[in-house]
């Protein structure tokens, strides 16, 4: 019986190595997996990878799922994931609820709110936050008082941080073409 039950051991082990990925990767990797599948427009494959990945808590999965529900005008679906995101520091979770909150968009408008949670975003060098914030400070908007000397700080970070980007994408392709 011993050497039977080391066979079905390892019939086992070999079964669970046909298992497919998808079924064993992690909401890293399922998030992956949905933004490929939503760059390539296959929302029917990307909504259940974001839940599920989501679902176990994974901090970015929440915040790109409510992006999508909040563009599907699912708003209260999306303040809900934004939440559950931002309540983790997320910094796109943050803004992503805050925006909700300006907007009023599935859940009561609240100006205070909003300039807290996408100050938040903006703080953590969160790109749209920082411009929103700019912006904010040349209206007036967010209930904030319009401040030149504000804006042009956040408008210079918003530019410094776009330079390191393209810096980096710019160092990203020149590796590449050198097979790095």
């Amino acid at each position: 019986m011993g050497a039977r039950h080391g066979q079905l051991f390892w019939i086992g082990i070999w079964t669970l190595g046909l298992l497919s990925s998808a079924a064993l990767a992690d909401p890293a990797q399922d998030t992956a997996r949905a933004e490929e599948a939503f760059s390539k427009g296959d929302l029917t494959q990307t909504i259940p990878l974001l839940k599920k990945a989501a679902s176990a808590g994974y901090a970015p999965a929440q915040a790109r799922l409510g992006e999508i529900l909040d563009v599907s005008e699912f708003n209260e679906e999306a303040v809900t994931w934004f939440r559950k995101a931002a309540d983790q520091g997320n910094a796109a979770g943050e803004f992503g609820l805050g925006r909700m909150y300006a907007l009023g968009e599935g859940i009561e408008k609240d100006p205070k709110k909003a300039l807290y949670w996408i100050t938040l975003a903006a703080e953590k060098d969160y790109l749209q936050a920082i411009k929103l914030l700019a912006q904010a400070y040349r209206t007036g908007q967010l209930g904030l008082t319009v401040d030149p000397q504000q804006a042009q700080l956040w408008e210079a970070k918003a530019r410094t941080l776009e330079k390191a980007a393209v810096a980096g994408q710019n160092k990203k392709q020149t590796e590449q073409g050198q097979g790095k």
